[in-house]
């Protein structure tokens, strides 16, 4: 990998990190999406399930829907950066929207979507390019934070089955 694109995917997971904190702090998983197009930010968005009441609410799916038209503006490379592996649902909306690439941090067992990237390849579609694992442990380590500090989020279960491949780490 270019050590460029691994610093550029370092700075936009930090940011990513970040802006998960403040979702956290607003009651919400500490989940956020931002897009990247040629090094600069398209959109950032939080998941906002809690808030929005929908349980469509994710920051992948809000930051594709706000970014609008700007995705149709044929400005390329179309990162999409997460802090939480995309569920199948922001997978296929990513999809739609010609996002080129996926960087997330966290895997997520429970229900993320790129294990079924090779299935919807066979498939005849195009998908993205998927890079994982990028600053894995601050993704973790948010998780293990909201999980202490909000015993009785309707999550709580949900989170758990996040955490739990991550025991022992």
């Amino acid at each position: 990998m270019n050590s460029d694109i691994h610093l550029d995917h370092q700075h936009w997971m930090r940011i990513a990190l970040e802006e998960a904190e403040r979702a956290m702090g607003s009651g919400e998983l500490p989940i956020a999406a931002i897009l990247v197009s040629n090094s600069e930010e398209v959109i950032r968005e939080q998941t906002q399930v809690s808030r929005m009441g929908s349980m469509t609410a994710h920051g992948e799916v809000l930051a594709l829907m706000r970014a609008g038209t700007k995705l149709f503006a044929g400005s390329k490379p179309l990162i999409l950066y997460t802090n939480l592996e995309p569920c199948l649902m922001c997978l296929g909306a990513a999809m739609q929207c010609g996002v080129d690439e996926i960087v997330y941090g966290m895997d997520c067992a429970p229900d993320g979507g790129i294990r079924y990237v090779d299935c919807i390849k066979q498939g005849g579609q195009t998908t993205p390019r998927i890079t994982r694992q990028v600053r894995e442990a601050g993704s973790v380590e948010l998780f293990r934070r909201f999980l202490l500090n909000n015993p009785s989020h309707f999550a709580v279960n949900y989170v758990r089955a996040l955490l739990e491949p991550y025991t022992g780490r």
